[in-house]
């Protein structure tokens, strides 16, 4: 704007004119810089305003905060402390853990180990159990058999000589009472067979 102003009076020619363009562009450039001071002051007064309300902020966190930082101290400390005892078991906890892993491996490959021994002797014996219930059932077969075939030549022994008696006495029952028959017939053909008894 001031060199709009230069050139503008540079072309006036006119000395009257140029002084009235001057004394226009001086208070300007016054009131332009009053309003500036005003604004800086205005701009000035916010700051202060600010700076006194950030530093009562801080304050009120200074003053919240400072007890904080005190328990922080303090269970660092404890935690410290309480490191510094427990690192000693931890190291005998986790040496401790080690031995009983390897402990812990050792005892399962032996258990690996007769666990296979365990399951080959299972599967022996129960091929050699195997092998005796077939024998015990061929001989309890066998001893079916041989009981049945007694029982059946038993049952044949008694049964034969039992119908060969049956027969026997059913024969001799026919002879009994043909001649029961022939007896009474001849007593009834003989002259004493007809006569009745005196009453």
């Amino acid at each position: 704007m001031a060199s709009m102003f230069l050139a503008v009076w540079l072309e006036d020619t006119d000395p009257g004119g140029t002084r009235h363009l001057i004394l226009l562009a001086i208070g300007l450039m016054a009131v332009a810089i009053a309003v500036m001071a005003i604004i800086m002051v205005a701009i000035a007064v916010k700051a202060l305003k600010a700076i006194k309300e950030v530093s009562s902020t801080a304050e009120e966190v200074k003053l919240k905060l400072m007890p904080l930082m005190d328990e922080v101290l303090q269970i660092s400390k404890t935690s410290r402390v309480l490191l510094e005892d427990a690192a000693p078991k931890v190291k005998i906890i986790s040496d401790n853990l080690v031995k009983t892993t390897e402990t812990l491996v050792e005892t399962s490959k032996i258990a690996r180990g007769t666990a296979q021994r365990i399951e080959v002797t299972v599967t022996d014996a129960n091929l050699r159990t195997q092998r005796q219930v077939a024998r015990v059932d061929g001989m309890v077969t066998a001893a079916l058999t041989t009981t049945q075939e007694v029982a059946d030549t038993i049952a044949h022994g008694i049964k034969v000589p039992a119908q060969k008696i049956a027969v026997m006495l059913t024969q001799a029952k026919v002879v009994a009472e043909g001649l029961l028959a022939k007896v009474k017939g001849m007593a009834a053909a003989s002259p004493f067979g007809s006569r009745q008894s005196p009453e």
